[in-house]
């Protein structure tokens, strides 16, 4: 059988389907302990579709999905959306009551996780309510182990389903408030497996290092969906290591890669190409932050690769606007145009279009846009107003339809009616040598309202000079957007879906009189 195309699967338990019957002997996914074929994969996966259908877990159930990168991952995930359930992923870092949430929320049935989770989850009450829980690791009482449901006969084909219909639910990250599942489609997913291909340039033979967690729209969607989907295979790593990266790079051959850019960094400054094959990789992907210009000019030294910078959203099922590899160090302030089957617009907040270059709130439509969020009618409506997206994101689109992500609408910084946009300055403390990360805030002023102040923390071992940041920022940057502050920290604080909590970062700072004047 020919490798399907990506018009084949109208269901995203269709890819472990089709692929086994191209590639069967071939490997689809190689972890710590060995590795599975495409053929394997894909019959576990229909074994567990028939074992959750036997106990009614078809048909809409929400099976959870509690585990770290590991192979019964991909199986639990997929094999709950070929029984017909939707699957919830559900984050690793999150606090017993905040899973306890997740699991009420959406109305879980089952949950596939290990031991070890249930073991610090606690009597969680949402656990005892639960139909079914299978464990991929160690024993605990009131629960089946995920290899006997494995042992069922298997389904013959993935149960049919409308491309349209739900497939899982992905819980945004939110910085405040309670977390909401955004309704992710087969079309979703697949629309952002073709902008994966035709973007990023993922393709048959192509082996990519999954690091990122699974729980989260990048690895899930952007990396264990699209690349198995395009005939590639993937090699998991349950947490992310520095070294570990390195070395498996090179035993494996890594085409593909996806990392934030602090990563990258990290990577650039232990990599001893003496030591380590690194001439495999042929794409490095990077999102969430910018790349300061001397860290892409060191992963362009370090690595053969494509350097795309990418932006996404959970509600758009990863992918939104790629900057293409010829423009990432000219253009790295930017993260590029949008893929090809997504509209974009920049509007003024009285909703009204704004022209090239004009700053304003991103609004995304297309494909890969979620129909809303798990029961919660009114904020999907207030978020997917006549079918366009609100990211909330303060964006401006140049003449040549490349897009620069200005700063998030709640965090821009307001300094005597100056607007500050922190991911700008953010940017360019980036670029001071021994920063690993950096988080602007809006600290209080008795004459100016706000002023920028700065939280940095430098990479292991580095020693920062706060005035010499300083001076670094006034000559690259406006005064009034120059940080009156610098506060070094070890990290910054985050949720658990990774992204910075900047509440707490102005929660820290001294309200009084005190605050020193730019």
């Amino acid at each position: 059988m020919a490798l399907p195309a990506l018009d084949d699967y109208r269901s995203l338990a269709d890819i472990p389907f089709l692929q086994a019957r191209a590639r069967g002997a071939e490997v689809a996914l190689r972890h710590e302990g060995g590795s599975l074929t495409c053929a394997e994969l894909d019959e576990q996966v229909r074994c567990l579709a028939a074992f959750l259908q036997a106990r009614g877990l078809g048909g809409g159930a929400r099976v959870a999905v509690l585990l770290p990168n590991l192979p019964a991952y991909a199986v639990a995930w997929f094999g709950a959306i070929a029984a017909g359930a939707v699957a919830v992923p559900v984050n690793l870092r999150l606090s017993p009551p905040e899973v306890g949430y997740v699991l009420r929320d959406s109305g879980a049935e089952a949950l596939v996780t290990t031991a070890e989770q249930l073991r610090r989850l606690g009597p969680l009450p949402e656990l005892q309510g639960l139909r079914l829980r299978l464990l991929a690791e160690g024993e605990a009482e009131g629960t089946l182990p995920l290899a006997a449901a494995l042992e069922a006969a298997p389904l013959p084909a993935p149960a049919a389903v409308e491309p349209d219909g739900v497939a899982t639910l992905l819980y945004t990250s939110g910085t405040t408030g309670f977390p909401k599942g955004a309704m992710v489609s087969h079309r979703n997913a697949l629309w952002n497996a073709r902008g994966c291909a035709s973007e990023l340039g993922y393709r048959a033979g192509d082996v990519g290092l999954l690091s990122l967690p699974m729980f989260h729209v990048t690895g899930l969607c952007s990396q264990l969906v699209a690349m198995l989907a395009v005939g590639g295979s993937l090699v998991l790593q349950r947490e992310y290591d520095t070294a570990a990266v390195l070395e498996a790079i090179g035993r494996h051959r890594i085409t593909a890669l996806f990392f934030v850019p602090a990563i990258y960094k990290l990577l650039t400054l232990r990599a001893d190409p003496s030591r380590h094959a690194l001439g495999s990789v042929r794409v490095a992907a990077y999102g969430g932050a910018p790349m300061d210009p001397d860290t892409i000019r060191a992963v362009q030294a370090l690595l053969p690769a494509r350097l795309h910078n990418c932006y996404g959203l959970t509600e758009t099922t990863s992918l939104t606007t790629v900057l293409p590899a010829d423009r990432a160090l000219s253009h790295a302030h930017s993260v590029g145009r949008a893929v090809p089957y997504v509209e974009l617009e920049v509007r003024d907040p009285e909703g009204r279009c704004l022209g090239p270059g004009l700053p304003g709130e991103l609004f995304v439509r297309g494909p890969n846009v979620v129909q809303g969020y798990w029961r919660a009618p009114e904020k999907s409506a207030q978020a997917l107003a006549g079918g366009w997206l609100r990211t909330g994101d303060l964006a401006s689109v140049d003449g040549d339809g490349l897009v620069t992500i200005l700063d998030r609408l709640k965090d821009m910084v307001n300094r005597g009616g100056e607007k500050v946009y922190c991911l700008e300055v953010e940017h360019v403390i980036a670029a001071f040598p021994g920063v690993a990360e950096a988080a602007v805030v809006g600290g209080p002023h008795p004459v100016f309202g706000e002023v920028p102040v700065a939280f940095v923390a430098p990479v292991p071992g580095a020693a920062l000079d706060p005035e010499a940041l300083r001076r670094h920022c006034a000559e690259r940057l406006a005064d009034y957007k120059v940080p009156v502050a610098v506060h070094q920290v070890e990290r910054l604080p985050r949720n658990p879906g990774g992204k910075v909590l900047k509440q707490e970062l102005r929660r820290a700072l001294d309200p009084g009189p005190e605050e020193r004047k730019p």
